[in-house]
């Protein structure tokens, strides 16, 4: 009971203080998702100390991060992510290849071995989907061509990363002596088509009748509770298939977008999420933040915070302007892409049990991640605000 007691506390503090930094943020203009991260700063280990990263805060903030990206499915537009594919394919392609290009030779050049400089590369190759999409939401861009290409490449972005991460453990495994094996080929690539497959016939065949059939049943929010059925199952099936359990849940929520039942679904689940689960997943980022290590390494963290922000950018803005967006928009796009948030943290941790990043340099990249994913919600808001003053000027001209 001790334990339920100190849960229950942690989470009183968290909801006090994303609400407080919600009204203040509202009131100056920010992002709300900045408040929350910073809130997670204040109350955490680095400052206060009034929460801390426990088993239950952790199992709550993994269930925010996944209604999250089931909200974010059911609201996106499918037709429109049809629509911009293609340069959201580019924009991935840049907004991966050129961060883990710059990152792995800053890497090198500051004395880090070959695999170790290559996997910090697929660290900061990362994008947090989260992050992007809670501050689109917060401005209505979901449902325009720049919030568009920025969810559709930055949903690949992590695909992309997680291929990357099978190729590299594939070939730092890779026994010459016995070659490529059907094993090997299977995890790094057919489990990740299967997902996609089966994903589409059950999204062509299935939901519809089962959703049809859940209406029929004389139950408080049935058709809620089966929703996150479906959500809750392809999360599992995405992380068995190889992939990031957000992809999963983000696909199955857009599928379900297309059912009459998609409004009221999403208006218990945006209730559901945004009154408990989703600040606290915000929070958590916060918490992993350490004071003293800004401090003792904090050029190091600079310049590695600095490359980070702007290989995205960067990636972002050229492969949008390569597919004719204009140069407003791409600078959208490139910010919504510079946020590194839990996608790399979890990649990093990952680096940290293969070996690859020592415990030492996993509080750098750890910071530095925090640094992006604090810059990300102001820059996206600013170059939000560029385009939106362009745009109320060619209308007024």
């Amino acid at each position: 009971m001790f334990l339920t007691f100190e849960l229950l506390k942690m989470v009183i503090f968290i909801l006090l203080g994303t609400k407080i930094a919600g009204h203040l943020c509202n009131r100056f203009n920010l992002p709300v998702v900045f408040g929350e991260l910073t809130v997670g700063l204040l109350i955490g280990p680095a400052l206060l100390n009034l929460v801390r990263e426990t088993e239950g805060i952790h199992l709550f903030a993994e269930i925010g991060i996944i209604l999250l990206m089931f909200l974010v499915g059911l609201e996106s537009d499918l037709g429109l992510l049809k629509k911009y594919l293609k340069p959201a394919i580019m924009v991935a392609t840049f907004g991966v290849f050129v961060p883990f290009i710059f990152i792995t030779i800053l890497g090198q050049l500051i004395g880090m071995g070959t695999p170790e400089s290559l996997f910090l590369g697929i660290i900061f190759s990362a994008t947090s989907l989260s992050i992007t999409v809670q501050v689109l939401k917060e401005y209505n861009y979901l449902d325009n061509e720049a919030g568009a290409i920025t969810l559709g490449a930055a949903i690949l972005d992590d695909t992309f990363v997680v291929l990357l991460i099978s190729i590299f453990t594939a070939v730092v495994n890779f026994d010459s002596t016995v070659g490529f094996t059907l094993p090997m080929l299977w995890d790094v690539i057919g489990k990740k088509v299967l997902f996609f497959v089966i994903t589409y016939l059950i999204a062509k065949y299935l939901i519809k009748p089962v959703m049809d059939m859940t209406s029929k049943i004389n139950a408080i929010k049935a058709k809620t509770a089966m929703a996150l059925v479906l959500c809750f199952a392809f999360t599992i099936f995405a992380e068995e298939m190889g992939l990031s359990d957000i992809i999963g849940a983000f696909f199955i929520g857009v599928m379900l977008s297309t059912h009459e039942s998609s409004h009221e679904i999403e208006s218990d689940l945006d209730t559901i999420g945004n009154s408990l689960f989703i600040p606290i997943f915000f929070v958590s980022i916060g918490l992993g933040i350490h004071v003293e290590a800004l401090f003792t390494q904090f050029w190091l963290i600079l310049i590695l915070s600095v490359g980070a922000i702007a290989t995205k950018l960067v990636g972002g803005y050229l492969g949008s302007r390569i597919m004719k967006v204009n140069r407003k928009s791409a600078f959208v796009v490139g910010s919504g892409l510079v946020s590194r948030g839990e996608m790399a943290l979890i990649v990093a941790k990952i680096g940290q049990e293969l070996g690859y990043i020592s415990d030492t340099f996993f509080t750098v990249v750890i910071a530095s991640i925090i640094v992006t994913t604090l810059i990300s919600p102001l820059l996206l808001k600013f170059s939000i605000s560029l385009e939106e003053n362009d745009d109320a000027e060619s209308v007024t001209t």
